[in-house]
């Protein structure tokens, strides 16, 4: 599937009664916390094109706001476990400097 049929497919009513559905359920973003924004996405987890219309499993699916699901991507990776041990260690030191708990 390439980026034209996914975009045709979330222009679809299907996508969009998916997709409002969830947004009803979820409400928050699940990292910040922060209430969901009119610019979040709905992620899906499995980044397989084969599944990418399967709507069948709501789990394979979570709301990010507009900044966590840019930090979603970057981290999807080979190497995600990696990236995201320096970015603890860079927030452990901040933590650190700054007298966080």
């Amino acid at each position: 599937m390439n980026q034209k049929d996914k975009t045709k497919f979330r222009a679809s009513k299907r996508w969009k009664e998916f997709r409002d559905r969830i947004r009803h359920e979820q409400q928050k973003d699940p990292v910040t916390g922060a209430k969901l924004t009119r610019m979040a996405n709905l992620h899906h987890l499995d980044l397989n094109a084969d599944n990418y219309e399967d709507l069948s499993d709501d789990s394979h699916f979570v709301f990010l706001n507009q900044a966590t699901h840019k930090t979603i991507h970057f981290f999807a990776h080979k190497d995600w476990r990696k990236r995201l041990a320096v970015m603890t260690e860079l927030l452990e030191r901040m933590a650190e400097i700054n007298g966080w708990p």
